[in-house]
């Protein structure tokens, strides 16, 4: 993707990896599938800043994300929040209430 989002776009696992790629300066095709906090950290911020969203994870929700699939489903999760009137609010599949 170049450039900003679209605010109707959602994020899908080729920007995942990209958004993580640039954690290390290295090629989206080398993120490995499993995510550890730092990566994921990171790419909370890059999300945050590229879609003008802020995220509100707890502790669980945070440690539910281990993958960069469940990572995707998350930011897609948080996109279509925030379009329904639950902006920031967002569970990864699996996660208890």
């Amino acid at each position: 993707m170049t450039g900003a989002p679209r605010p109707d776009d959602l994020p899908d696992r080729a920007e995942v990896r990209t958004m993580l790629a640039a954690f290390g300066q290295r090629a989206a095709d080398t993120v490995p599938e499993e995510l550890g906090s730092l990566e994921l950290t990171w790419l909370v911020a890059e999300f945050e800043q590229r879609y003008g969203l802020q995220l509100d994870l707890d502790d669980d929700g945070f440690g539910a994300v281990r993958t960069v699939d469940d990572a995707t489903e998350l930011l897609r999760a948080a996109v279509l929040a925030q379009r329904t009137g639950h902006a920031g609010h967002a569970e990864p599949a699996g996660a208890q209430p």
